[in-house]
């Protein structure tokens, strides 16, 4: 399993609009071959702070992914609307006995 977290923060006063980005993104990647999870999350004590968590078969997955028009539709919607960088992290799944 290949797992990233992509952390982000809003803008604010573009909170509304990066949100509807973000659901139309993650319901389309969803539909993705190899896509296990993924899910858009809200910080419990900042709400412009949010956590994309994306779980897919394989790396090659991921890579497609960002190939799809979805995810260039949010690089040219989405993104704009942050603040600051966006920080990705790649985990991978530990089998536990």
């Amino acid at each position: 399993m290949y797992i990233q977290v992509v952390y982000l923060e809003v803008k604010a006063e573009q909170r509304h609009a990066l949100l509807a980005e973000a659901k139309l993104n993650v319901q389309a990647s969803r539909q993705e071959t190899g896509v296990i999870q993924f899910d858009l999350l809200q910080k419990a004590d900042n709400p412009d702070k949010l956590m994309l968590f994306e779980a897919y078969q394989t790396e090659a997955d991921a890579e497609a992914h960002r190939h799809t028009a979805h995810f260039r539709r949010w690089l040219e919607a989405g993104v704009p609307l942050l603040s600051g960088e966006r920080v990705r992290e790649v985990y991978r799944k530990i089998e536990v006995d």
